[in-house]
């Protein structure tokens, strides 16, 4: 059997969204739900007869309110009522005079409808505003991001300009820019589902070729503003990699791992085969940056000048259940 995906994204979004209230539409869904609740009471009275007569009815007023909000909600339960009296109360199909058991029966199905009216609209309402405030939050975020695109662009063609006749400040600068502009966009694409640990470490790696470079980690999504951060550390290890460590000599290796242990991803960088390296007697604006950027978010980074090469030992706060879950949702079609 072949199930149309379409359909199925459809009647999702009827779910989610709902009937406009009041309308013939939600009043025709609710009739429509009654009705398939009798022939399902029907047929459980031919397997065992006398059972609950109004056992059927719950799940479809739930149902009708969620899609067609109170007014459905309140014809769904009159019919549910006028036809559970008629047709499942003893004496069957005929308008008796109630006994004390079965006027309590209906009681209870009417306050408990009820209730159920009451929650489920409630609940629409909630989901409703919801969905507001995710297209605001959306339409937002595309402006902000189209913003601060505009901006970077501004900041870079100013900066350029002001120091074309310092290159190596130039040089450090730009790429800093560049590794910011590239994580913002990768966030913006992303769309909240979140980034792989080795896709940011491939898009800062890629100018220097896979060969000598080796990644090695089960996947792990980042999301927030850990990415960004992550970008601009591992730009500046490169960076430092390319023009003293192991990625300045055709012999030089990098090894990158990375592992979860308890609340944190561990990571290692390790550099070997390069020039020797030792530890520079004043702290520069790149040394601070790698070990002070995760401090905000309860994440640490420490360097190592090994006679082997530069060793980065990294912590980074591992995503949050709620943070996993908002990812996989907006990952869904809707």
């Amino acid at each position: 059997m072949v199930v149309n995906r379409d359909s199925l994204f459809d009647v999702r979004a009827l779910v989610r969204r709902g009937l406009r209230p009041n309308s013939l539409a939600a009043f025709a869904f609710a009739i429509l739900c009654v009705a398939a609740a009798t022939l399902l009471r029907l047929a459980v009275e031919f397997i065992a007869p006398g059972s609950a007569a109004f056992a059927t009815y719950y799940p479809v007023i739930l149902i009708v309110t969620l899609v067609g909000d109170v007014a459905a909600g309140a014809v769904a339960m009159v019919l549910s009522v006028g036809v559970g009296w008629w047709a499942f109360l003893l004496p069957r199909f005929q308008w008796n005079h109630l006994s004390t058991q079965q006027l309590v029966t209906i009681c209870l199905f009417v306050f408990a409808s009820s209730l159920i009216i009451w929650i489920a609209a409630q609940y629409r309402r909630v989901v409703q505003r919801l969905e507001e405030e995710e297209a605001y939050r959306k339409v937002v975020v595309d402006e902000r991001g189209h913003r601060v695109k505009n901006k970077l662009a501004t900041i870079y063609a100013i900066l350029r300009h002001e120091l074309r006749g310092h290159g190596d400040i130039w040089d450090s600068v730009s790429g800093r820019l560049r590794a910011l502009s590239t994580a913002d966009d990768f966030l913006v694409n992303s769309d909240g589902k979140g980034i792989d640990l080795r896709q940011i470490l491939e898009m800062e790696l890629e100018p220097y070729g896979s060969r000598r470079i080796i990644l090695s980690g089960e996947p792990v999504l980042l999301y927030s503003k850990v990415p960004t951060v992550l970008a601009l550390v591992f730009h500046e290890l490169a960076t430092n990699a390319a023009k003293y460590g192991a990625l300045s000599v055709p012999d030089g290796r990098l090894s990158i791992s990375w592992r979860t242990s308890g609340d944190h991803i561990a990571v290692d960088w390790i550099e070997s085969g390069g020039p020797a390296v030792a530890a520079p007697k004043k702290r520069s604006f790149g040394s601070n940056l790698i070990e002070r950027s995760l401090d905000a978010f309860k994440g640490s980074a420490k360097i190592e000048f090994t006679p082997s090469g530069v060793i980065c030992r990294m912590a980074i706060p591992k995503p949050s259940a709620a943070q996993a879950n908002a990812g996989a949702r907006e990952s869904q079609p809707a």
